[in-house]
């Protein structure tokens, strides 16, 4: 009987820590994707430099965000991100073109993260 309690705690425990883990992967990236939304707004109206600026806070809130979820997520997908985020404050200090398509790259990349994080009955079958 020892055994069964000390495995339904055990079962119980990494649930929780599975839907805490989940759940603030979803509320980061969300953030993310505010201020993504924003950067993308202010690259629009031509104020490059205030883009400028919240893209390297963003960025430096990715690195914040990826050291602590490289233990959650593929390292690929973060990869993949950390490549595109080294692009965007270049690009938005230099008024570049390219800038809206990385961000909608970005914005993409972030969102299916999110996404594939939400714990659904069926993500678990």
């Amino acid at each position: 009987m020892t055994r069964t309690k000390i495995s339904a705690v055990i079962i119980l425990l990494l649930i929780g820590l599975s839907v805490y883990s989940s759940l603030w992967v979803n509320r980061r990236c969300g953030n993310m994707l505010e201020k993504l939304g924003v950067i993308s707004e202010l690259a629009e109206r031509g104020e490059t430099d205030e883009a400028a600026v919240r893209a390297g806070a963003l960025s430096a809130e990715w690195e914040d965000f990826r050291a602590k979820a490289s233990v959650l997520l593929k390292n690929d997908r973060l990869t993949d991100v950390d490549r595109i985020f080294s692009r965007i404050v270049h690009l938005a200090e230099n008024n570049s073109e390219e800038l809206q398509s990385e961000l909608a790259e970005l914005r993409d990349m972030l969102d299916m993260m999110k996404s594939g994080e939400t714990p659904k009955l069926t993500s678990v079958l």
